[in-house]
C-alpha cells in the first residue's frame, strides 16, 4: 500500500471514531439512547461476569463494520463482539478491519475514563493503520505505519523520559490483572510479585506499577512516554492492533509476551509481536545515549528481556484460524 492510501484508511478510522464518540460517550454516563438501565444491558461473557458486553458495544460494532463494508466490500473484519471472541474468525493477508468497540468494557460500565474505541487496519496480518479514541478524555491517538504517530494532531511521545532508564527499577508499569478469574490468576500473581520484590530478595524491584483497566489505554500511556513497559497475557488481537502501531511510530517497541521463567538462559530473546498470540510487552521511546547510535533500542530490548526473564507464560489460544 502506497502511503496516500494509508492516509486514506487512517482518515476514514478517525471520521467513523468520532461519529461514534457521541454514542460511546451517551452509554458512558446512561444518556440518551442509553438512558434506560434496561436497553443497557449488562452481560457477562460467557458466563464471566469480569469480561462484560454491553448495548453500547454492540451498536458501536454494528455502526462501525456497516460503515466500513459499504466503503472497503472487499476487506475483511475481525471485532470482539462478533465471531472472533469464538475463535473461528479466518485470519488472511487480505486488508483486515480489527475492531475493539470499547475496550475497557468495566471501566466504561464503572464510569471510570480509561475506555475507548480502537480502530486498526492489518495488511499481511500486521497492523500498518491504528486509531485509539479515548471520548470521557478527548484524546484521539493516531499512528501509520513509517508515518509516526500523534495525539490530537501533536506528535508522540510527549514527554521524554526525566532519566534514561536502564532497569526495571527506574521504570513505571502498566499491566492488568485480566478477565479470566480462575487457575491463571496465581500464576499472573506470582508474576507481578516477582517484578516487584526488591532484588535482594529475588525480584527487579519494578519502581512502580499501575492498571489502567484497558490495554488501549495502557499503550497509549506508553506512546505518551508517561510509562516504560506495558506487560500482559491474555489479551486479544482487537486489544492491541491499533495500539501497537501508534506505540512503535513513537519510537517505542513492542514484542512477544511470553514469560521465560525456568527457561534455558541461551532462549531468552524477545520476540516480533505476533498481535494474534494474545501476549505482548511493550517499551517505551528512550533516546540514544550521547555517541551511541542505536542504545536507546538496545535498552528497550534489555527491558524486555529483563522483564521477560521474571514473568511467567500461560498457555493462550491464538485468536482466530490462521
Amino acid at each position: 500500500m502506497s502511503a496516500d492510501e494509508l492516509k486514506g484508511f487512517l482518515a476514514t478510522a478517525v471520521a467513523l471514531a468520532k461519529e461514534v464518540g457521541p454514542a460511546f460517550k451517551d452509554g458512558f454516563w446512561r444518556k440518551g439512547q442509553f438512558a434506560n438501565a434496561d436497553d443497557f444491558a449488562v452481560e457477562g461473557k460467557k458466563g464471566n461476569a469480569a469480561d462484560c458486553v454491553t448495548a453500547v458495544d454492540c451498536h458501536i460494532e454494528r455502526v462501525l463494520f456497516s460503515r466500513l463494508r459499504s466503503i472497503y466490500p472487499h476487506h475483511k473484519f475481525v471485532g470482539e463482539e462478533t465471531t472472533a471472541e469464538c475463535g473461528d474468525a479466518a485470519i488472511t493477508d487480505d486488508p483486515t478491519w480489527i475492531v475493539d468497540p470499547v475496550d475497557g468494557t468495566n471501566n466504561f460500565v464503572h464510569h471510570h475514563h480509561f475506555t475507548g474505541v480502537s480502530i486498526g487496519l492489518a495488511i499481511d496480518k500486521q497492523p500498518v493503520v491504528g486509531v485509539v479514541y479515548l471520548p470521557i478524555l478527548d484524546e484521539l491517538y493516531t499512528g501509520i505505519r513509517g508515518q509516526g504517530s500523534f495525539l490530537n494532531g501533536q506528535r508522540l511521545p510527549l514527554v521524554g523520559p526525566l532519566t534514561t532508564p536502564t532497569s526495571l527499577a527506574q521504570c513505571m508499569m502498566v499491566s492488568e490483572h485480566g478477565s479470566s478469574h480462575d487457575e491463571t490468576m496465581h500464576s499472573r500473581m506470582r508474576s507481578l510479585t516477582r517484578l516487584l520484590l526488591a532484588k535482594e530478595h529475588g525480584g527487579a524491584g519494578l519502581e512502580s506499577l499501575r492498571f489502567a483497566g484497558a490495554a488501549t489505554s495502557d499503550m497509549s500511556l506508553i506512546a505518551k512516554g508517561v510509562a516504560e513497559v506495558h506487560w500482559e497475557i491474555g489479551l486479544h488481537a482487537w486489544d492491541i492492533a491499533a495500539a501497537s502501531v501508534i506505540v512503535t511510530e513513537s519510537g517505542g517497541a513492542v514484542f512477544d509476551g511470553s514469560g521465560w521463567w525456568g527457561l534455558p538462559e541461551g532462549e531468552r530473546e524477545p520476540q516480533p509481536l505476533n498481535i494474534w498470540n494474545r501476549k505482548i510487552v511493550s517499551v517505551r521511546y528512550i533516546p540514544d545515549l550521547p555517541g551511541q547510535p542505536g542504545s536507546g533500542r538496545e535498552l528497550q530490548i534489555q527491558l524486555a528481556k529483563e522483564l521477560l526473564s521474571v514473568v511467567e507464560d500461560i498457555p493462550c489460544t491464538p485468536d482466530g484460524l490462521h
